[in-house]
């Protein structure tokens, strides 16, 4: 008995067509780009997915659409009222700005101080150096009441020291 079940000619046409078809499965787009999942249904219940981008339709099946969005919920209870903060530090008020014009002695060195109001402390400062002269100090004072400049040079060179102060209310 010589029979044989399938021709050889058919099984590749079957092989093939399996392979194209998963194919066709890889490459389309499910879900949809909105997510939303398309579907058909069949007259005895059956269900499948299609891609519509990929030309896919129901044809004479019932079409089907899932996670399209529901029906809004309604307004949810308000929390609870949350602790109240703590007290912050004072901050810094009563800003001046306060300066000191000095001139270099005969050697050409010089020191001048600007000195804040009584009660503020000097936050920044710095100086304004004539072209002769070469800072060596820029700093607070001390006690932080004020800001002092020390510069080198010309003999009798004039130069300015400055003090940014303010009523530091968070000592």
């Amino acid at each position: 008995m010589n029979r044989r079940l399938v021709r050889p000619g058919v099984a590749g046409l079957v092989a093939l067509a399996a392979v194209l078809a998963g194919a066709t499965i890889a490459t389309a787009t499910i879900p949809a780009a909105d997510g939303t999942v398309h579907g058909c249904m069949k007259s005895k219940g059956q269900l499948y997915v299609i891609d519509p981008t990929g030309g896919q339709t129901c044809g004479n099946d019932t079409a089907l659409d899932w996670d399209e969005p529901g029906a809004g919920g309604q307004q949810g209870l308000q929390g609870p009222k949350g602790f109240t903060g703590g007290q912050g530090t004072a901050g810094s008020s009563g800003y001046e700005r306060k300066y000191d014009q000095e001139s270099t002695d005969s050697s050409g060195n010089g020191t001048a101080e600007a000195d804040c109001s009584s009660g503020k402390v000097a936050v920044a400062g710095g100086y304004e150096l004539s072209s002769q002269l070469v800072p060596l100090h820029s700093a607070p004072t001390s006690d932080g009441s004020g800001w002092v400049v020390k510069a080198t040079g010309t003999p009798n060179a004039l130069f300015i020291a400055y003090a940014i102060c303010v009523t530091n209310g968070g000592s």
